[in-house]
Formats: structure tokens, C-alpha cells, sequence
């Protein structure tokens, strides 16, 4: 083989000449470039041959790198691709991989048998999972073959590229033959193409196909649509249009006839249109993404590796035409395992080459769509690809397009409008699908500059982690550190109350956890730390182990990188805190509170060496040493009492009094929980559900049930319009016992019911919804029997494998009552 790396003199010619003279020197045939670069023959034929003159830049990058091209001449290469790109729009062909228009030709010059060239393609026979679709277009077709309907029925199909819209179009022609006798008709706007079919070609066609004589048919556009109108009005004739630009393009071709059926297929909404029925085309759902693939490789291999091929449809988004190519590829490579495909499409920055299979390509259907748009819109389309949740609202999106939000929420719509951009189910809300997601950043990356999209995706950290220290300031109590954290300087989520501060992290947890990730990529330690500092009581409220683990681990080293001891002692505090919540790391947490007490001491910090030891004392309890748990609660009030910080030295009682009923002295623990409860009732409703909670646990220990019971009662409340469901079920569970307690079974059900509801879900709370229920079995059982036998086969299901103490005991509750009598548990 030439030594195609070396150097080459290239005179000024287009890239497809280039493009074949290194092919050829290379030894390689086209198929033979198509496997080494990943893209199709097709997409390697259309450049040689002129019809893309000038291919983007990745392209450019796989030809080179399967070329194996030196510096010079790669970059040869890209400078003819580049003048190709910059070729005015007229001058370049379609991206379609149809023939030429030969309507554009005199009607004289027309082949003869005009009604060929608008039949019906050949079906797919594995569409999948359109039968909803299917039945409602066949529920108007019927309508529209009634005597009494009045005029043609409309419908339009529209979705993003890709999604099957003309497969679905295509079938319901077929199959809905039998209502349109006189003739099914479909015609390809072309509505993608560079040069779209105009209503005149259309017409010309149609009225072809209709039995019209070339030499009849008219010049003027109205002309033809006038007679076209007047062939229909008394046939049933059911027409596809296909491939629709927008509403002016088949305004003319829209018949009278009350007999006839319009499917038009568009990737836009074609909200312009009156009086038609229009249909969205989303992606399939996992289920039948993987039926798709299935139908396509066999079902055999696809049971072969179910795991592999469940991936290779995720990595696809669900969407139809991602998955046929896929399919394709595997089909044509029967040796390749579905395991390798995985592989390939995991590496993002390759996976709509990888999408390519002959001439099928995701990427080149969705440049299609990006190029019909406004350069405005292309702007805000590819920026979106640094949003990286799951849905953004329209104040996140004008962050990237750096614009007002009347204007970006202007631009959208049109995105939307062109299934460019999808809407989220509730909310104004927008969705961009994975592959969309991917396909923008390609185009962000070749139309700006590094530095531009560098400075974006600062912009993009910096609104979140703001929003989050504005959102997080509404959790902390009025005496913490001044209250709640002032306005950012810079512009933030609109947030105004607690409730709006709750929502909006618990929408945007991915976003805020992102940015977090990325400031600690780019060293904005002093934001982290104000982040960690302001969630910190949030983090009470949503208590998931893993992630304040992630986020406070975060803090510590941010705190270490800025050198600050004091910091570093805050976020030891709140980082033992949440490795204290994972069950069996309680000696870990108190290795970290320890690090923290450390570091306050050397900072002479007597109210953070006060939480660090109250810390202290959690972890002993949670480890079952109150007596040690006793002794550090003890300190730390000593602490919080001196520097005259009664927060703390309430919050501290309050775990002191749970020592106190460890070690049986529930009187007084009872005297020191109402004392905290009363403190609390006038300062902060979180710390006062808490409380409640802990009084009724106490109250119901001394077997004082009235009280308990309006102590869960008032907690329950509390707890529902704090949003706090784990919380909530808690109170819900106290009520249930307490009134069994109190011989209200009725009563009791429907709290226990209530606590099973609000404890279902959530895998970390297993045990908690067993006990509930095992409860519940033992209220119905003298009413219902078989009831409770079936719950109890619950029970047993949800606790089966878990290993703790709980699961344990009641595994053995459960074991004798399968011999004693059931007792109230």
C-alpha cells in the first residue's frame, strides 16, 4: 500500500476530487473507507460524486484518521471541506437521498404512466407499537367513509426526525385501502430538501396520476388546484403527503371531497392549519424499543444478551430510526456480538457515527432539521446541549442563549414546533432527546469558539449553584447564621418561599448536583462551600445518605483547598452527618466528627466544637451507647449555653432526651422533649415535626396513648404540608399504634394504610413498610383472615435477604405466628 501518511501537493479542487485521488491512493474502495471511517457508502459516495460539497468537520475527522493523512494533508482536506460549507445554499444539492425532481421538467417530458409514480412505497412490516395511532387513524377513516360526513378529513403526523412518522403513514395506506376505493395516492414533499416539491409540482403530479393528459394540465398553480379539487369532489381517494416543509406547501393540495382522507407526515406541527386532527409521534417506550431491535436481529439473539440489548436501545433513545440502523448493523454483522455495539455507542462522542448503516443516518436526518432553522434558533438549539437535566425551563435556557426569557421562550416554541425540542408533561418545561442532546453539542462545538463555549458553561454553573444557595437559604432556621442567604448578585431562579425553594431543588437536583461536579472540576471552591453551607438544612428534609455524602464530601475539600480550618471543621460536621445515616457506619461518622472537633479546637471555635461534639453523641447513640451518647449531648449543651446560642442548645436536648428514654428514664425525657417542643412551636416548623415525632415516641413508651396520639397527629400534619413524606408515614405509623392502643381499630387501619402508602417506594425505608403492615395483619385478622394471611406474604417478600436487626425480628415474629395465635405487635 502507498505511503498515504506522507506529504502530497494538492492544487485547488472540491473535496470530492480530494477526497477520491486519497481514497484511490490508499488502495481502498468505498465500502472499504465506510468500514474503516464508520460513515455509509452512500454518505462517501455523495461526496465523491459532488452532491455534499462540503461535510462537517467530524466527518472530515473520521475520513482523515481512516485515511491515515498527515498534517498537511488533513489539512487540505478540511480547507475543502470548509470552502465547500461556505458555497451559497442554492448551489449545493439536497441532503436527501432521493432522486431528482423530475417534475421540474415540462409536463410533455413527464413519463407517461403518471399514476406510478405516486403509489403507495412498500410497508415496513415490523412497525412497532404505533396500535393506538393506527386505531385512531382507522376510527377517522371510517368517519370520513360515511354518507353524512362533510368534507375531507386531515390529519396530521408530526414528530422529530427519526421517530417513524412515514412508516406509520405508509401503513395506515395500506391498511385502510378498503375505504378509498377509487385511489390511494402519496407524494414526497420533500419539505427537508434544499429544493422542496412546490403545490405546482405536487399538482402536476396528481392530476397525472388522476388520468389528467400531460398537454391538459394547466400552467398556473391555481389553475391546477382548481381542477384537482373538482376530480375529487365525488371519489373516495386517500392521499399521503409526506415529508411536509409547512402549511403553504400543500394549502392547494388539500381536497373538498367529503371522501377523502389527508395524512400529512412534517416535522413540524403545521399550527397554521384549521380544522384537521393532529397526532404527536413520540419515541417508543423501552419495551417496545427493544421489540423493535428484536424483530430485526431475531429473537434469539437478542435473548442471548437481553441485558446488551436493553443497552443498545437506551443508547438509542427509544428512537425508531436509531434503533433500525442499529438493528441494521448487527443484522449485517451476524459474528459481532450485541455486547459490542453496546461499546461502541457508549463513547458519546462517537455514537451518531456509530448510528450509521448504509445510507441510513441519525445525524444526517437531524442536520436536515437544524439547517431549515433560523440561525436565531440554531444558536439556542445547539447551547441547550449544555443544559444537562432532564427537562430546563425557559430562565435556564436564557442563561446559555444569553438573551431575555420573552425572547428565548419566542425561540422554543419554534423549536418545538420544528420537533427540534420536545415539552416536558407537566410545566413549562422542555425536553431535548438524547440524541438531539448529542447532535447539539457536535454543532456547538463546530460553530463556536472554545472560549465562547467555556464561558457558557461557566455561566451554566454559576445560575445553578446560585439558585441552590438562594433556594437552600429559605430552609435555614431565623437564628442560624442571620437567616436565610441574601439574593446572588448575579440573576437566579425565581424563587420566593419556602415551598417554591423545596420544589425547585427537588426538580433540579440533577442540574445543581452537576454543577457542583463542575465547580469542582474548575476549582470554584469559595461556591461550594456557600452551596454545602446553604443545603445543609435541606438536607434534613431530603435525607439521602448517598448523595449529602457526594455533596459534603465536596465541601471538605473545598474547605482544604482554600486552606480555611474553620470551614473544614463546618463540613466534617455535616459529612459525619450523612455517613451516620447509612446503617453500620456509625463508628465511621464518629471517626469523622472527631477530625471535626480537631479542627474547631484549633480554630477556638466554641460553638462549632459544640455541634461537633452533639455529633459526637449522635453517632454513639445510633450505635447503642447512650450512656457515652449522654456525656457528649452534656458537653455540648454546656458549649451552646456559654456562647448563648439556644438553637443548638435546644436541638442538643432534643437528642438528649432520646438517651434518656435508651436508658429507661423516660420521665424525664419526657419533661426535656416537651420542653424542646415548646421551644420549637414559636421557631421552626421542621424542628418541631422532629420533635413531635420523638415526643410521641416517648409518650407511647410510658403508655400515655392520648397524649401520643395528639402528639403524631399534630407531627402528621406538620409533616404533609411540609412535604416530607418519609416523615409524614412516620406520624402516620405513630397514629396507627397508638389508636389500636386505644381500641380504635378502624381508626388505626386507616393510619396504618396511610404510613404503608407513604412508605412504599422508597427501598431504604423496606423494613419500615413491613412493620407497618405486619401491623395491619394483626388488626384484620379477626375480621379477615385470608386478608391477613395475604398480607403477611407480603411482609415476607419485602423483607426477604435483608439483613438488619429489624428484618431479623420480625422474621421471627412472623415464624411463630404461623403456630400462635396472631398478638398485637
Amino acid at each position: 500500500m502507498p505511503n498515504v501518511g506522507g506529504s502530497m501537493p494538492v492544487p485547488s479542487r472540491s473535496f470530492g476530487d480530494i477526497l477520491i485521488s486519497r481514497r484511490r491512493a490508499a488502495g481502498l474502495t468505498q465500502e472499504e473507507l465506510a468500514d474503516r471511517s464508520g460513515l455509509s457508502v452512500r454518505a462517501i459516495s455523495d461526496m465523491e460524486r459532488g452532491r455534499a460539497l462540503g461535510p462537517q468537520r467530524r466527518t472530515v475527522q473520521a475520513l482523515t484518521a481512516a485515511l491515515e493523512l498527515d498534517r498537511q494533508a488533513a489539512r487540505d482536506l478540511e480547507a475543502a471541506a470548509k470552502a465547500g460549507r461556505q458555497r451559497p445554499q442554492s448551489a449545493q444539492t439536497s441532503n436527501s437521498t432521493a432522486p431528482p425532481d423530475d417534475t421540474r421538467r415540462a409536463p410533455a417530458e413527464a413519463a407517461t404512466d403518471g399514476r406510478s409514480r405516486c403509489d403507495l412505497p412498500p410497508e415496513v412490516g415490523d412497525l412497532t407499537e404505533r396500535d393506538i395511532e393506527l386505531r385512531r387513524l382507522r376510527r377517522l377513516a371510517e368517519a370520513t367513509a360515511a354518507d353524512d360526513h362533510r368534507g375531507a378529513t386531515v390529519v396530521v403526523l408530526f414528530g422529530a426526525p427519526g421517530v417513524g412518522k412515514t412508516t406509520l403513514a405508509v401503513r395506515a395506506g395500506h391498511e385502510l385501502a378498503e375505504h378509498f376505493p377509487d385511489a390511494r395516492f402519496f407524494v414526497n414533499m420533500r419539505g427537508m430538501d434544499v429544493e422542496r416539491l412546490t403545490p405546482g409540482q405536487a399538482l402536476g403530479r396528481l392530476l397525472l396520476a388522476l388520468g389528467v393528459e400531460a398537454a391538459r394540465i394547466p400552467e398556473d398553480t391555481d389553475d391546477r388546484a382548481g381542477l384537482y379539487r373538482s376530480l375529487l369532489q365525488d371519489r373516495r381517494v386517500l392521499l399521503v403527503l409526506d415529508n411536509v416543509a409547512d402549511e403553504a406547501q400543500i394549502r392547494p393540495l388539500l381536497p373538498n371531497g367529503p371522501g377523502c382522507l389527508v395524512i400529512l407526515t412534517s416535522r413540524r406541527v403545521l399550527s397554521g392549519l384549521e380544522s384537521v386532527h393532529r397526532q404527536l409521534l413520540d419515541v417508543l417506550s423501552p419495551t417496545g424499543a427493544v421489540a423493535l431491535l428484536e424483530s430485526i436481529i431475531g429473537s434469539e439473539r437478542a435473548m442471548r444478551e437481553p441485558v446488551e440489548t436493553a443497552r443498545v436501545a437506551q443508547l438509542c433513545g427509544c428512537l425508531p430510526l436509531a434503533l433500525r440502523i442499529a438493528g441494521n448493523r448487527l443484522a449485517s454483522r451476524p459474528r459481532w456480538g450485541v455486547s459490542y455495539l453496546v461499546s461502541a455507542l457508549s463513547d458519546q462522542r462517537r455514537r451518531l457515527t456509530a448510528l450509521t448503516a448504509g445510507d441510513l443516518q441519525v445525524r444526517a436526518a437531524l442536520e436536515v432539521s437544524y439547517r431549515q432553522c433560523h440561525p436565531s434558533e440554531r444558536r439556542v438549539f445547539r447551547r441547550l446541549s449544555l443544559l444537562t437535566g432532564q427537562d430546563f425551563d425557559v430562565r435556564q435556557a436564557a442563561v446559555v442563549a444569553e438573551d431575555d426569557p420573552d425572547t428565548v421562550s419566542e425561540v422554543l416554541e419554534e423549536l418545538v414546533d420544528a420537533s427540534l425540542l420536545g415539552t416536558a408533561p407537566t410545566g413549562d418545561r422542555y425536553v431535548l432527546h438524547d440524541l438531539l442532546r448529542l447532535f447539539a453539542g457536535e454543532q456547538l462545538v463546530e460553530e463556536e469558539t472554545t472560549a465562547t463555549v467555556e464561558r457558557l458553561a461557566g455561566l451554566v454553573t454559576g445560575w445553578f449553584l446560585h439558585s441552590a444557595v438562594r433556594a437552600g437559604g429559605f430552609f435555614v432556621p431565623a437564628d442560624f447564621d442571620g437567616g436565610p442567604a441574601p439574593v446572588p448578585p448575579q440573576p437566579v431562579a425565581l424563587i420566593h418561599d419556602l415551598d417554591q425553594a423545596r420544589e425547585w431543588l427537588d426538580d433540579e437536583q440533577t442540574n445543581w448536583l452537576a454543577a457542583l461536579r463542575q465547580a469542582a472540576t474548575t476549582g470554584r471552591n469559595a461556591e461550594i462551600l456557600k452551596l454545602c453551607r446553604a443545603l445543609h438544612w435541606y438536607s434534613d428534609v431530603r435525607a439521602e445518605a448517598s448523595l449529602w455524602q457526594e455533596v459534603f464530601d465536596r465541601g471538605v475539600t473545598a474547605a482544604r483547598a482554600l486552606r480555611s480550618r474553620w470551614d473544614e471543621a463546618v463540613q466534617l460536621n455535616y459529612l459525619g452527618w450523612a455517613v451516620n445515616r447509612t446503617p453500620g457506619r456509625q463508628d465511621e461518622a464518629f471517626e469523622v466528627h472527631q477530625l471535626a472537633l480537631a479542627a474547631s479546637r484549633d480554630v477556638n471555635d466554641l460553638r462549632e466544637e459544640a455541634w461537633s461534639l452533639q455529633y459526637c453523641g449522635r453517632t454513639r447513640l445510633g450505635s447503642g451507647q447512650p450512656h457515652d451518647a449522654a456525656e457528649y449531648f452534656k458537653a455540648a449543651s454546656d458549649l451552646f449555653r456559654q456562647v448563648g446560642y439556644p438553637l443548638g442548645e435546644q436541638i442538643t436536648a432534643s437528642f438528649e432526651g432520646l438517651a434518656l428514654r435508651e436508658m429507661g428514664r423516660l420521665d424525664e425525657s419526657i419533661v426535656l422533649l416537651r420542653q424542646v417542643v415548646a421551644y420549637f412551636r414559636a421557631a421552626d416548623d421542621s424542628s418541631l415535626a422532629i420533635s413531635l415525632l420523638r415526643l410521641g415516641d416517648t409518650l407511647e413508651l410510658a403508655e400515655q396513648y392520648v397524649e401520643a396520639h395528639t402528639a403524631f397527629q399534630e407531627a402528621h400534619a406538620l409533616c404533609i404540608r411540609l412535604d416530607v413524606p418519609l416523615w409524614a408515614a412516620e406520624a402516620a405509623f405513630g397514629c396507627g399504634r397508638t389508636a389500636q392502643a386505644l381500641g380504635e381499630p378502624a381508626v388505626a387501619q386507616g393510619h396504618l394504610a396511610t404510613a404503608a402508602a407513604g412508605y412504599a417506594g422508597e427501598s431504604t425505608e423496606a423494613v419500615n413498610r413491613a412493620r407497618v403492615l405486619h401491623r395491619l395483619a394483626s388488626i384484620i385478622q379477626l375480621r379477615d383472615p385470608a386478608e391477613a394471611d395475604r398480607i403477611r406474604s407480603q411482609v415476607r417478600g419485602i423483607i426477604d435477604g435483608l439483613d438488619t436487626h429489624s428484618a431479623a425480628e420480625l422474621t421471627a415474629r412472623l415464624h411463630s405466628e404461623q403456630t400462635d395465635e396472631p398478638t398485637a405487635s
